[in-house]
């Protein structure tokens, strides 16, 4: 089972995804419809649409998805320690709240960061 306090810190990288989503439909129309878009390893940065404004936002979604289901069932993990029959629940609500401060940093890292340069001007 998983715990209230889980659940609801699991909502806070929903929250910030609302928040940026709303922002950025507000101020799509007066971002340019040629981007910056930085390579890595030997790509080289490039330009590209704007639409690649929304990448970041569906794949945290996606993340934000594989986490949750690993959050719903900490059972399936394969931990590399003996876990007591009396210490699971414990571990499993340390893991939870682990992936669930990942989440959210994740959510911070990848939507109003992402491209900080370009929407927050």
């Amino acid at each position: 089972m998983i715990p209230k306090y889980i659940k609801l810190l699991f909502c806070i990288p929903f929250v910030i995804i609302i928040c940026h989503s709303v922002y950025l439909c507000t101020v799509y129309s007066s971002i340019p419809d040629i981007i910056p878009i930085h390579g890595y390893g030997n790509m080289k940065d490039n330009d590209g649409s704007k639409i690649f404004l929304l990448m970041p936002i569906i794949m945290n979604l996606v993340i934000l998805l594989f986490i949750w289901l690993i959050i719903r069932r900490p059972d399936k993990i394969k931990f590399t320690f003996e876990i007591n029959e009396d210490e699971r629940e414990k571990t499993y609500h340390i893991t939870q709240l682990a992936l669930v401060i990942i989440a959210i940093f994740a959510t911070i890292m990848m939507t109003p960061l992402s491209f900080y340069d370009v929407v927050y001007k």
